[in-house]
């Protein structure tokens, strides 16, 4: 009995054992199969949609629109939306059936439509491949010139290989389960009675700043120095300070009294002894009291006042000593510390105990200590109220548990790759399915593709593998190829080299402004200075540039100086003419170096045909020096106009360009301003002002071996052509950027190909040569089929065939044209 129960407690073991060994002998026997067999997974071509046909009215003894067409011979032909059987003449119902596929066909064309290329196709995966235990997937390849497209895969799994996955993201999942979020770190992993202890005795030193500076506000600062509440000092500390003080004055009073003699001001023998009692009075007391000058006089003249108050204070304790000591027995606080400061400074004899203390009271101390300790208080306060809970939180989790939740999701990729063997596909694909009678399950596909230049031929190809539940694979070893020729507008393209005409005049002028500095109020260019040296190189270099050009030679050279406002006009008039004149003079040196570093004995010339020919110099390079003029403009004040207006900064811009207006005199004028607007005129002298002070070269030329002032020539328009290449690019948005100002062919094709079908409908039909184009004739048909106009997309698609007969079959990869001719019935000869 016992064995029997041990048997059955092992039978569920072995049934997942005896389970799992069957399915990888299964999966192992399937896969071998297929290596064997190697069987088609097939690429094949949908059969073509016809469009829905327009629903008929409710009236249906309406009579249909019969379409008129004139040929160019006169003839009249017409036209009425009905399917006549081709051997009885008779008119009959036409019923459009599709077929699933096409089988037999690998090539297709499509056509471009707004720019997108719709592809499709069938998939068909036999029931070979359609196992419970296997995954299908196939990756579908469009090839587009070099580049390759890799479509959205499309996955066949087997249930039970579907429902394997399903385990093993649910065990992913549980994985997951235990990673605890960020957002809930405290309710797991935190001490709520921490916190909460924390955050209470936070409360309780708040609300302690908060009673400390309502309590310091209230009291002064001599009041709070001993205060039980918020004073530096304890409350006892207060009679000890005043028992020390009082010790203190008593003490320095004595001695004060025992050394020092006090003589009657009426004794004739005084001044004798304000001569002898510094030498002699005292010379055997060792305690003598510093500088023992000792004046027995009250009135009188005393080297230094403080003497004369020394010695009312020595006078004071030998006559009112009793009332001195009433005095300071009664005295309060700050009478004592008042005092005691006295004595200090009468005696110069201290203690470091009693400079502590009368430091500490004295008014300047204790109004810092006072303010010291609001200080504090507030700091403390916006200390507590700045503490973040959220940080209080974080500081009360258990790390433990917190490193090993971050463990658990650090591993996270690594738990996916271990726990899921057989991930799921992303952006898995799957329009239509479609189940046949044999088994086989077809796949419908169809994308999008954006065109561009490599999309006139795609070619499609499948790759793909099998897999099992045990991870064996199994990899597709052929494959169907389909072609596409894609059909486009842009065979529509007019490439014809569009010229435009160019003015070419003989004379020519080059500009350039230049900052030299000067000493204030001096004329002399410093040519040391680094500023100067490089405005000088960028002069020799402009000039080098336009000496050695092999268009134009230099006629003249033209420099201009001018000035800023500041100052009196007559001064800055004969400034610039003088600094006009000493930069010409550094010039012409530099100009003479240079003809003689660059003379030579060729130059270049355009020939008739505007190109650019090597010849013998007829005209040698310019003598500078020689054609080097100098100007001068006391002060530009049409330059400051235009800065000033040009300015973010200044805000009276009205009235000062009023003051510029009406005032005629430049002196008053910038008076004026400066007395009315100081603010706009300080910013005005330091930003404005030195862009003014500038040099202006004015270069003449003109071209060489020219002799007409004027030559027209006709040049390749460019940006027309560049235009014409991104239409065959089929960057349609990019070319009409550029074509939508010539309003002509190549701009409509750009127009119809993004979508504005009535912009481009209307250029056309302006365009002169459209009733004798059969291009321009075909592109109306499409746009007037696009725009609901059916009678004159008919007549332009017929008319477009009678000047060039290949373009009724061009017609057929045109939707709206091969609805026109399968509607109205056009060339049946050729389409039946």
């Amino acid at each position: 009995m016992n064995s029997l129960r041990a048997l059955w407690r092992r039978m569920p073991i072995a049934c997942v054992v005896v389970t799992l060994i069957g399915g990888l002998v299964s999966g192992c026997s399937g896969m071998r199969k297929l290596n064997r067999e190697n069987p088609d997974v097939k690429l094949q071509l949908p059969a073509r949609s016809s469009n829905p046909a327009v629903p008929e009215q409710p009236d249906t003894a309406q009579q249909k629109k019969i379409i008129t067409f004139r040929k160019q011979d006169g003839t009249e032909l017409f036209f009425t939306p009905v399917a006549v059987d081709s051997l009885t003449g008779e008119k009959m119902m036409s019923v459009s059936i599709d077929e699933v596929v096409v089988l037999a066909a690998t090539r297709r064309n499509l056509v471009e439509r707004n720019g997108k290329i719709n592809v499709e196709f069938v998939v068909t995966l036999p029931e070979a491949y359609q196992n419970r235990i296997w995954r299908m997937r196939i990756d579908p390849q469009l090839r587009k010139g070099p580049d390759t497209l890799h479509l959205s895969p499309l996955v066949y799994s087997g249930d039970k290989f579907r429902r394997m996955q399903k385990s093993e993201y649910n065990r992913y999942d549980r994985y997951n389960n235990r990673i605890v979020d960020t957002a809930d770190y405290f309710d797991r992993f935190g001490q709520q009675w921490a916190f909460d202890a924390y955050m209470a005795d936070i409360a309780k030193q708040r609300d302690k700043a908060l009673a400390d500076g309502r309590r310091l506000d209230s009291l002064s600062p001599r009041q709070a120095m001993y205060d039980g509440q918020v004073g530096w000092f304890l409350p006892t500390d207060r009679t000890r300070h005043k028992e020390l003080l009082r010790w203190y004055v008593r003490k320095t009073d004595r001695k004060m009294t025992r050394n020092n003699e006090v003589y009657p001001a009426t004794d004739s023998l005084y001044h004798l002894r304000d001569y002898f009692t510094p030498r002699y009075d005292y010379p055997s007391k060792r305690e003598a009291l510093p500088g023992g000058t000792i004046y027995t006089r009250v009135d009188g003249a005393y080297p230094d006042a403080f003497d004369q108050e020394r010695e009312t204070y020595i006078r004071n304790l030998k006559e009112s000593r009793d009332s001195i000591r009433r005095t300071i027995r009664k005295a309060s606080d700050g009478t004592l510390s008042d005092c005691a400061e006295q004595r200090a400074a009468m005696s110069g004899q201290t203690s470091s105990t009693i400079d502590y203390l009368l430091n500490s009271l004295s008014d300047r101390a204790v109004t810092a200590d006072y303010q010291s300790k609001r200080n504090q208080t507030q700091n403390r306060l916006d200390q507590l109220n700045s503490i973040d809970s959220n940080e209080v939180r974080r500081n009360t989790l258990n790390a433990n548990r917190v490193a090993r939740n971050e463990a658990l999701k650090s591993g996270r990729e690594a738990a996916f790759k271990r726990i899921v063997s057989h991930p799921y596909v992303g952006n898995a694909r799957l329009d239509t399915v479609i189940r046949n009678v044999n088994g086989d399950i077809q796949y419908f596909y169809s994308e999008q593709v954006q065109a561009d230049e490599n999309t006139s031929k795609l070619i499609l190809t499948l790759a793909g593998e099998v897999e099992s539940r045990g991870g064996r694979r199994y990899r597709l070893r052929r494959s169907d190829t389909l072609t596409y020729n894609v059909a486009s507008m842009a065979t529509f393209v007019d490439t014809t080299t569009r010229y435009m005409q160019r003015i070419v005049l003989r004379d020519a002028e080059a500009n350039a402004r230049f900052f030299f500095t000067f000493p204030v109020g001096k004329a002399a260019l410093v040519d040391t200075l680094p500023e100067n040296r490089l405005q000088l190189r960028a002069v020799r270099e402009l000039t080098r540039g336009l000496m050695t050009d092999p268009i134009y030679i230099i006629d003249s050279i033209t420099l201009r100086a001018t000035s800023s406002p500041e100052g009196i006009w007559r001064i800055n008039d004969q400034l610039a003419h003088d600094r006009a004149e000493s930069l010409r003079e550094v010039l012409v040196s530099e100009f003479r170096t240079l003809y003689d570093s660059l003379r030579i004995a060729a130059s270049y010339t355009l020939d008739e045909a505007g190109k650019v020919v090597m010849t013998q110099a007829n005209e040698g390079l310019p003598n500078l020096p020689e054609l080097l003029r100098t100007q001068w403009l006391a002060e530009d004040w049409d330059e400051l106009r235009r800065l000033i207006l040009a300015d973010t900064v200044i805000t009276e811009k009205a009235d000062i360009l009023a003051i510029m207006r009406d005032e005629e005199d430049p002196d008053r004028r910038e008076w004026q301003i400066r007395r009315k607007h100081p603010a706009a005129y300080e910013r005005m002298s330091k930003e404005l002002y030195p862009r003014m002070r500038a040099v202006d070269f004015r270069f003449n030329l003109h071209r060489r071996g020219m002799l007409q002032d004027t030559v027209y020539t006709t040049e390749v328009d460019t940006a027309y052509m560049r235009a014409v290449e991104l239409l065959k690019k089929r960057r349609y948005e990019e070319a009409l950027v550029i074509l939508r100002p010539y309003e002509d062919r190549n701009t409509a094709l750009a127009y119809m190909s993004v979508g504005y079908d009535r912009a481009a409908y209307r250029i056309l039909r302006g365009t002169p040569e459209a009733a004798t184009s059969a291009d321009l004739q075909y592109m109306l048909a499409i746009l007037a089929a696009r725009l609901g106009e059916e009678e004159p997309a008919v007549q332009y698609f017929l008319r477009s065939v009678e000047l060039r007969e290949n373009l009724k079959f061009r017609g057929n990869l045109d939707p709206e044209i091969s609805r026109l001719i399968r509607k109205y019935g056009l060339f049946k000869e050729d389409f039946m």
